[in-house]
């Protein structure tokens, strides 16, 4: 992302780490709030689900950035489609009790 930059880069990924760290400590909270019954294996399908978003994404708007951008658009469709089917079922899946 930032080409051979000794300042930026690092600064770059310690704030996603940051980012990353928030979000995992405040969907606890959220959960809480919410009155979800979270077990292990929820947990363990929301991570796979948002691992798979990320994945989405990045792929998505890495191609785009190397001149792709049909396929980067492709990929965000296709892929994007199924993350918000399976995010929908698992949201299902969550509030059922």
């Amino acid at each position: 992302m930032f080409t051979n930059s000794t300042l930026f880069e690092p600064i770059f990924w310690i704030i996603m780490g940051v980012l990353y760290t928030v979000l995992a400590i405040s969907a606890t909270y959220w959960a809480k709030d919410l009155k979800l019954k979270m077990n292990w294996w929820k947990w363990l399908l929301s991570i796979i689900w948002f691992i798979f978003l990320n994945i989405t994404i990045a792929a998505g708007f890495t191609l785009i950035g190397e001149n792709e951008a049909r396929a980067g658009l492709y990929f965000i469709g296709v892929f994007g489609t199924l993350t918000i089917v399976l995010g929908v079922g698992l949201w299902q899946l969550i509030k059922s009790r």
